[in-house]
């Protein structure tokens, strides 16, 4: 457990890691290699599943979660990486079009670039156990060499979705870098379900047409980039993770944790992408809704909340059916199929109903324990006793309580947890 746990914190550092382009590009607060993950990931969900059988949709959804996993040694090693002016009016100039290079320069280049990621994986996963280290290389060896059906398709919607964020910055303005992203994916796109899903793209952002019901949903998923955790704001944590960036761990631990029990992986990975879902519109609701005052405020949060068993029931269903309106509003527009398969996959992880629902569940509450220790770490004032004291009341399954107790032994070194 302590190489897993080792391994997530490293993972855990694409939370804070921008993007290359966009801040050579000038954009204020970029978006994370974690939030962009994110969405990859949900992409290749969405679009995937128009592609079964010819494709593995559960492939697809874990080599979105893992494609970036290099980056944590390597950065974001963009195809304009060595090649750009430090002049920022020329380097923008230069970053409105796609780079084009001499075949020669290219595969030498695209050699090298290689060579980087997949040492720097290699890094990353060295500690753990054979099996999980050979199926996380061999995705990414997918991915990255375009070796089968599902790493051609990954490599594809990647670009997509950096062009969707593009176009989320700067619009159908003339004359920016969305003209370059554009190129890219004009020269790499090949799957008829993913050149649909670029018209309808066009149509929406060029046209002035109404988004379809799937182009929405990315649309609107895209808030949860920007949106930080209740729970740490009101802990006073700055730069805190986003919910987004929450999410991204969630689902790479989900798929980590998971290898040792006996579980739909395909389902347990897209129950870890949907939990937080609601939260476009319902927010971060935290346990201490309605109880923090201006005064009793840093006293209440030392504390995790206790109620009787009725308030704490009727506090459930009240959190419960805001964020159940919030989902079905958010896929409204989607097939009903899928609308269905959304709510119903939240619904299990929500209320525990199923096997991995319920391991899901508690995978969640673990990762948000991991980042209260990193924020204790940094800060002995915040008040970890609280989240000590509730994930007693919420882990129960043994290969997680193994990997807790490796948390508080690394961060909570012989149990010392004082009441600030």
């Amino acid at each position: 457990m302590q190489e897993i746990l080792n391994f997530l914190i490293e993972v855990g550092k694409l939370k804070k890691m921008p993007r290359r382009g966009f801040i050579w590009l000038g954009i204020k607060k970029p978006e994370t290699i974690a939030q962009h993950v994110f969405r990859v990931a949900i992409i290749n969900w969405i679009l995937g599943r128009k592609v079964r059988p010819r494709l593995n949709l559960e492939k697809l959804i874990k080599l979105g979660i893992i494609h970036e996993l290099c980056e944590v040694y390597t950065g974001d090693m963009t195809p304009y990486w060595g090649l750009l002016p430090k002049d920022k009016k020329k380097r923008i100039e230069i970053l409105k079009r796609w780079i084009r290079l001499p075949q020669k320069i290219k595969i030498k280049r695209d050699r090298e670039k290689f060579k980087k990621e997949k040492e720097a994986l290699a890094r990353l996963i060295k500690n753990l156990e054979p099996k999980l280290k050979k199926e996380i290389m061999n995705c990414w060896l997918e991915y990255e060499s375009l070796i089968s059906k599902e790493g051609r398709f990954v490599k594809q919607t990647d670009k997509i979705e950096t062009l969707l964020q593009a176009l989320e910055y700067w619009g159908s303005k003339p004359n920016t870098a969305v003209f370059g992203w554009w190129e890219e994916v004009e020269d790499l796109v090949d799957d008829p379900i993913l050149i649909n899903f670029l018209e309808k793209v066009e149509e929406f952002f060029y046209e002035k047409k109404e988004a379809n019901g799937e182009l929405k949903f990315l649309l609107e998923i895209g808030k949860l980039k920007t949106m930080p955790r209740t729970g740490w704001v009101i802990r006073g944590v700055k730069n805190s993770e986003t919910i987004a960036e929450h999410s991204f761990l969630f689902a790479i631990s989900s798929l980590i944790l998971s290898q040792r029990k006996r579980l739909d992986l395909e389902k347990v990975l897209k129950m870890s992408l949907v939990y937080e879902l609601c939260e476009v519109y319902a927010g971060d609701t935290t346990p201490y809704q309605g109880l923090l005052t201006n005064k009793k405020k840093e006293k209440i949060l030392k504390r995790w909340p206790r109620f009787l068993k009725e308030e704490k029931e009727k506090r459930f269903l009240r959190d419960y059916k805001t964020e159940k309106k919030a989902i079905e509003k958010l896929t409204l527009k989607l097939p009903a199929d899928f609308k269905k398969e959304i709510i119903d996959l939240w619904d299990e992880c929500k209320r525990r109903l199923t096997k991995e629902g319920s391991f899901v569940n508690q995978v969640y509450w673990l990762v948000t324990y991991l980042q209260a220790l990193q924020y204790f770490k940094k800060d002995k004032k915040f008040p970890i006793l609280a989240w000590y004291e509730q994930m007693r009341e919420y882990i129960e399954d043994p290969i997680l309580l193994g990997l807790m107790d490796e948390m508080e032994k690394k961060f909570l070194p012989k149990r010392k947890i004082k009441v600030y």
